[in-house]
Order: structure tokens, then sequence, then C-alpha cells
């Protein structure tokens, strides 16, 4: 039985079991009840009328209504069990359904997943085979270019410059790729030692302000750091802030402004890159860290790269046991990335 202080603790389908397994013998102890004052009842109506068979009687009578109460207790016990295993198998059912329902949502989930992971490695694909085209196109024409007899030397320098821009250009991409491989197949690997962040910082920003002052982007920067250290990697902590703020000289547009703060705070090293740039869908944020994964589609982007360049900052984080964290708050607010790393960790 299930007492009175589980009820409120115990599974509705086994409160209602019990209750129904408890029926039979609430019925069998109203019987006997009703046998013992029956047989109570006649005795004293024999003892009245002083008749002595009836006194000798009453045993039988209580044996009567014993053997009844247990006839009619073994036919409730019948029903009553009867009825407790169609509950269970009618509570089975309806919790294999529900275990159906889940199951079926959940391949539904898994894939509509797999068809959007397709579809973002095509458009991947996509966007890869376009920046790799574009300055392979360039280099050939240029050089082309270079064999016709007769060009002037202003000419010759030109093209030689703009072969030099592209080949950096498709050397900074296949780099990108090398990483990206590296990341997902698990052979990014780096040797931590102390160094200071406040240099790190200094060197991102350095890398990054030629391309900022080129669109006309003014970087404001504010080191507050001083000799804080962290265990890391250098180069590849480099990598992570330069891509960060390179993803936000790219998605400001020409006159806009970012700011980049360098601070410490609660035992880790913290830097903030702030822009007034195009932003991205709310919905779109907790994604944005995500391979193959970019806002804009191959067929209607405005931005070159391979966009890959968050996920590997967010991968070379996490390998320094720091975070990583976007905020925007729609198209047209600029975007907010904080990065954190642990003090001496």
């Amino acid at each position: 039985m299930v007492r009175p202080t589980d009820k409120a603790h115990a599974p509705e389908g086994a409160i209602r079991s019990t209750q129904v397994a408890d029926y039979p013998f609430i019925v069998l102890s109203i019987l006997l009840l009703i046998s013992v004052g029956a047989t109570l009842a006649y005795y004293q109506n024999a003892a009245v009328f002083e008749d002595p068979s009836g006194l000798r009687w009453a045993p039988v009578v209580f044996l009567i209504g014993v053997c009844v109460s247990l006839v009619i207790f073994g036919m409730t016990h019948r029903e009553a069990s009867a009825r407790a295993i169609l509950q269970q198998k009618t509570r089975d059912l309806i919790e294999a359904k529900r275990q159906n329902e889940s199951l079926l949502e959940a391949e539904q989930n898994a894939r509509l997943s797999a068809e959007r992971a397709n579809l973002a490695k095509d458009e991947f694909l996509a966007v890869v085979s376009h920046e790799l085209k574009t300055p392979l196109n360039a280099i050939a024409g240029w050089s082309r270019i270079l064999k016709t007899r007769g060009l002037s030397p202003e000419t010759q320098r030109s093209a030689l410059e703009k072969i030099d821009k592209n080949l950096r250009i498709q050397t900074a991409i296949i780099d990108e790729l090398l990483s990206f491989s590296d990341i997902v197949s698990g052979n990014y690997k780096f040797e931590k030692r102390p160094i200071r962040l406040r240099d790190v910082f200094e060197d991102a920003t350095t890398a990054v302000s030629v391309a900022a002052f080129q669109k006309g982007i003014t970087i404001v920067k504010k080191n507050e750091l001083d000799d804080e250290r962290v265990l890391g990697d250098p180069p590849r902590l480099r990598i992570a802030l330069v891509n960060v703020l390179s993803n936000a000289v790219k998605f400001t547009p020409p006159g806009g402004n970012i700011d980049t703060r360098a601070f410490a705070s609660s035992g880790s090293i913290n830097w903030a890159v702030a822009d007034d740039g195009e932003g991205m869908p709310p919905e779109f944020v907790p994604h944005i860290f995500e391979q193959y994964r970019q806002f804009e589609l191959a067929s209607t982007r405005h931005h070159g790269g391979l966009g890959l360049g968050l996920t590997i900052a967010h991968q070379i984080v996490k390998l320094h046991n720091g975070t990583i964290q976007a905020e925007s708050s729609g198209l047209g607010n600029g975007s907010t990335f904080t990065i954190s790393i642990p003090v001496g960790r």
C-alpha cells in the first residue's frame, strides 16, 4: 500500500494501480463486518426468544457469511486484477506512443540538422572555389599582359604589384584552410608558455591597422593591461585576436569605427572588440562560431574571405581554456566580441 505521506511523490499511474488493488480487500472487510453484524443480530434474537436451536445456528450463520464474503472477494479480486492489467497495458501503450513521437521528432530534427549541415558545406565549397579562383584569374590575366611586347615600365611594375598582391591573398586563403584542417582533424597543437598578453594585443592591432586605414575605418585602442601574463602560444593567440579584429573590419563600412579594449577582470584577461558595422540577426548569434556557418549565402555574399576566421579563433581560445562570446542587437546595430583568457592556466 502507498502511505499517505508518499502519495504526493508517487506517480499517478502507481496510485491508481494501488487503489485498484486495495478495492477487493475493502469489499472483503465490509462483507466480513456485515457477516459479523448479521451473526450478532441473529444471536441476540435467538437469546431474546430463548431459542436454544437458534443459538446453535449462530456459528453456522457466521461461517455462511464468511464463505459468501470470500466468494464475492474472489470475484471482486479477479475483476480488479483484470482492470489493473488493462490499465497497465493502456499506460504502456500511451508511453510507447509518447516514445515513438519523441523518436520521430528526434529523427526529424536530426534530418533537418544533417540537411542544414550539407547545405552549409555546399555553400562553403562554393565560397572556397570562388575565393581561390578570383586571385588565380587575376594572376593569370596579369601574367598574360606581362608577355605582351612593348609594355611600358609603369605597366610592368603595376602588373608585378597585382600579381604579388593576389599571391599574398592566395597564400592567406591556403593558410586559413590549413589551420581549419588542423582544427577539424585534432592536430592543432601548440606549446604553452607564460606570455604577456599586452604585447599580443598590440601586435594584433598593428597587424590589422593597415587594412582598417585603407578602408577608412578608425580603430580606437584602449590597452589597460600592464604585466599580466597567461599560459599560451603567442603566434596562435595572435591569430585568434587578428581574426576577430579582421572580422570587425570586414563588416564595418568605410568611415566606421571599431573600439578595442584589453583589460584584466576577475582573474582573467579580456579583449573586447565593438564595431558599428552591419551586425547580425539575434537568432544567428549562437551559431556564429560554428564551422561552415555564415550569415551571407555564397550566392548573395558581398564580402570576401572563407568565413573560417571566427571558427579558428573560437578553437584557439578554447585550447587556452578561455571563452569567446558574440553579441549583436540586430542588423545595422554592430557587433561585440569578447575574449577571456584565465590568468596563469
